[in-house]
């Protein structure tokens, strides 16, 4: 019978002898506990359970937390991050396929992980290993999925919306119990509506921040912002200088492999951030981070509406742009085998039947399941490495399952979003919502001519290049700091012919050559 070895760690919970749980700070273990149980309850869970039977690995529908596996002997091996499962199957050897498409996507697609051997559970899933013979099978339990509509028109269904978020904000408000809510404050929607709640609500202890280079147009916006609801605010700045230093720091290279778990690369957009709110106490331990991750997708699908009928290849040319371009060859990265093999496995996951619905369907599957979720995410890690608790409550299942049942017309850009949030925050703060004019859900058949022909001539992507080289040379951020060992010259030109930040830092990261003495990809003993 197979055993599970274990390299989970202390914020794991032991169950008896029925395995290893991990939920949210303060939720309660549902009795009897089970898979069905855990999936009922709608809270964020990851667990590994053992029956006489059967060993059953679960993620919630975010996959909230990661978890990787290997099965070798007689033993199970279970672990939070790929690189303890792949130290005790004997060393770390990248996976060469997996290493490939990481270039292109920055995370590993399906069950792979960077590691020869080591799989991961992927989003709402249900792996079981049967523990006699070993035989792993695969269940995907709960995806995002458009259901048919439920709501007659746009209004119903935003005021449906408002009000599962109105209920998951109240249980945020119930689990902070007077700790410190941490909001990164953009000008963007999903952070402002987050801060529209926070003020409407009253909750006595908020703190909203922004970060990056000292007087940047976004920290300006976002000052504004906070100030008209009435909020703390505070600008975490940074000179390049101070960034570097800090990256090159010892202490990073613990951030760098818990941020990534091998099957992503680390999302370090606020890791400066959160590493000095925390340091001056202006974030306690403890304080929970609500960063505007929402279920609301763009409308990616766009560019297929205007065909005669969808097609699986359609949809990958429409999901190349956002999910394999970092080195700007998506045609290419679509092709490689492990691309090619994890795409078909998606397909048997959704339907295509040719009309709107099912197309946005597919679409934003694939951006939950992948990107979002490996990603995105998956930033999650870096408020957990320096002490901090996070909550999504525009992720959570109550609110998946309004917007699932959404009227397409409702769904097919963000303008309902837009409206609903510029609303909300008019009420709040008595002043207009700084934001531009709504645009056209669609383009006309005249404007996409004017583009296809603007396209054959290349000078659209001439300009585009030379804005993308400007914007990553003069980011107000500052991350071009974190191009190691590149001087702005060189970054310029490789951005000119179509690398991006993230293609950078995935090269740099996999060479083990981003953060110095960094070693996750070489031998353990080295």
């Amino acid at each position: 019978m197979l055993t599970v070895a274990s390299h989970l760690s202390t914020r794991w919970t032991t169950v008896d002898r029925a395995g290893f749980l991990r939920l949210t700070p303060g939720a309660a273990v549902p009795a009897p506990l089970s898979a069905q149980t855990l999936r009922r309850s709608g809270e964020l869970f990851c667990a590994v359970l053992i029956t006489d039977d059967e060993i059953l690995l679960l993620t919630d529908h975010l996959r909230s937390w990661p978890l990787f596996y290997a099965v070798r002997g007689d033993r199970v091996h279970v672990g939070e991050d790929a690189f303890a499962v792949a130290d005790a199957l004997g060393g770390r050897q990248v996976a060469a396929r997996s290493a490939a498409e990481f270039l292109h996507t920055g995370f590993t697609l399906g069950d792979r992980s960077l590691l020869e051997g080591v799989h991961q559970v992927p989003s709402g899933t249900t792996v079981r290993i049967d523990r006699r013979n070993g035989t792993v099978s695969r269940h995907l339990e709960r995806r995002l999925q458009l259901r048919p509509p439920g709501f007659e028109d746009t209004g119903s269904f935003t005021a449906a919306f408002a009000a599962a978020l109105d209920a998951e904000m109240a249980r945020l408000y119930e689990r902070a119990d007077g700790r410190v809510i941490a909001l990164p404050l953009s000008a963007g929607l999903d952070s402002r509506l987050l801060a529209a709640l926070l003020a409407r609500d009253g909750y006595p202890h908020v703190q909203t921040f922004t970060y990056g280079l000292p007087d940047n147009a976004e920290a300006r916006a976002s000052a504004r912002i906070a100030e008209s609801l009435g909020l703390p605010w505070q600008q975490v700045s940074h000179t390049p200088q101070q960034l570097r230093r800090a990256w090159t720091d010892p202490s990073t290279r613990s951030f760098l492999r818990e941020a990534s778990a091998g099957a992503s690369l680390p999302h370090i957009q606020d890791w400066y951030a959160m590493r000095r709110l925390t340091e001056e106490g202006v974030l306690p331990p403890g304080s929970i981070v609500i960063p505007g991750h929402t279920v609301v997708s763009s409308a990616k699908d766009e560019p297929l509406r205007h065909g005669r009928e969808t097609t699986a290849a359609g949809i990958v040319r429409c999901l190349e742009p956002w999910h394999f371009a970092l080195r700007s060859r998506p045609r290419r990265a679509v092709h490689l085998p492990s691309v090619v093999e994890e795409l078909r496995s998606f397909f048997t996951e959704v339907s295509l039947a040719g009309d709107r619905r099912s197309t946005m369907d597919a679409v934003r599957w694939f951006w939950q399941r992948e990107r979002q979720a490996k990603y995105i995410l998956n930033s999650m890690r870096g408020y957990e490495h320096v002490g901090l608790e996070w909550a999504l409550p525009m992720h959570e299942l109550s609110v998946w399952e309004v917007y699932e049942r959404a009227p397409d017309e409702a769904i097919a850009s963000r303008e309902w979003y837009r409206a609903m949030t510029e609303e909300l925050y008019t009420a709040v703060s008595g002043v207009a919502a700084p934001t531009t004019a709504p645009r056209s859900l669609e383009r006309s058949p005249a404007r996409r001519t004017a583009a296809a022909l603007a396209k054959s001539t290349g000078l659209p992507q001439l300009r585009s290049r030379l804005r993308t080289v400007q914007a990553v040379v003069d980011h107000p951020l500052g991350f071009d700091a974190l191009i190691t060992g590149a001087s702005p010259r060189r970054i310029a030109a490789r951005t000119f012919r179509g690398m991006t930040p993230l293609g950078e830092f995935a090269e740099q990261f996999l060479a083990d050559e981003w953060v110095p003495g960094s070693a996750l990809f070489k031998a353990h003993d080295e």
